[in-house]
């Protein structure tokens, strides 16, 4: 199926490593402009080449500053406004995933909150006006599946997430008529470089292909598997956040798209 993404102009956060990198690859496939965003300049232009990127944009997403220089770098790589706008960065900010809810420091909900939601919500203010303009916009906002179905622990993390997709839900709301869709996609558990690193040490073998790793969690019981019966890789959420992103989802707006092998237990 041709997803007429040719020439389309994209921007996707936390983009130089894991989901973001996936991502990246699979639209620069399909013919789109891409900007790779990260932290580390040397990481984003590596994957910046690979693809032949429309260039790359560096720095933060911490700060109104910050986001706004992102915005600008990408903007000018790009010759023109952002259309496709995939808000992939994040992460657990302090590492919370042993603390009880009640032992978390306001500072440390705040550090998440940073982290996962006001960097996408800065985004999307910043690209939805040339968007409208335009009469054609697509935003992915990645969350996780722990926004729908929190665990005991990182209750900073989750409720920052939780606050992506209920912002998610408004912005899709408030934009009636105007060819900008807004959705969520939902990641499970996703083989990217962290837990390969983690597998390896456990394992004691660091030449572990990804399969490889995922294969022994799954026989050892590390993670509790999902009824597709293996953990998620990079390219399981590229696909449909390349679906999300062209102009063949006109109709879909306001959802969300688990990609999880059925880890939630539940309906969204």
């Amino acid at each position: 199926m041709d997803l007429q993404l040719q020439g389309r102009r994209a921007l996707v956060t936390g983009s130089s490593s894991g989901i973001g990198e996936a991502i990246v690859h699979m639209l620069a496939a399909e013919g789109a402009r891409v900007v790779v965003h990260g932290r580390n300049r040397e990481r984003a232009e590596k994957v910046a080449a690979e693809i032949g990127a429309a260039g790359v944009a560096i720095g933060e997403l911490a700060t109104e500053e910050l986001v706004a220089g992102v915005h600008a770098e990408a903007c000018a790589a790009l010759g023109g406004n952002v259309e496709i706008l995939i808000n992939n960065a994040g992460g657990n900010a302090r590492g919370n995933t042993s603390k009880p809810p009640a032992a978390i420091s306001v500072e440390d909900f705040i550090a998440n909150y940073r982290a996962n939601t006001l960097g996408a919500v800065q985004l999307c203010q910043l690209c939805v006006p040339d968007m409208v303009a335009a009469k054609f916009g697509r935003i992915v906002n990645v969350s996780s599946a722990v926004a729908m179905q929190p665990n005991y622990m990182g209750a900073d993390y989750s409720a920052a997430k939780a606050a992506l997709n209920n912002f998610t839900v408004s912005l899709a709301g408030s934009l009636r008529g105007v060819n900008v869709t807004a959705n969520v996609l939902t990641p499970g558990i996703i083989m990217v470089d962290g837990l390969l690193r983690f597998g390896r040490q456990r394992f004691g073998d660091p030449d572990m292909s990804f399969e490889d790793v995922s294969n022994r969690f799954a026989a050892e019981n590390v993670f509790e598997m999902p009824p597709a019966g293996r953990l998620g890789m990079p390219d399981d959420l590229a696909r449909v956040a390349c679906l999300l992103a062209s102009p063949l989802s006109g109709f879909i707006t306001g959802a969300n798209y688990r990609v999880d092998g059925g880890q939630v237990r539940g309906l969204n």
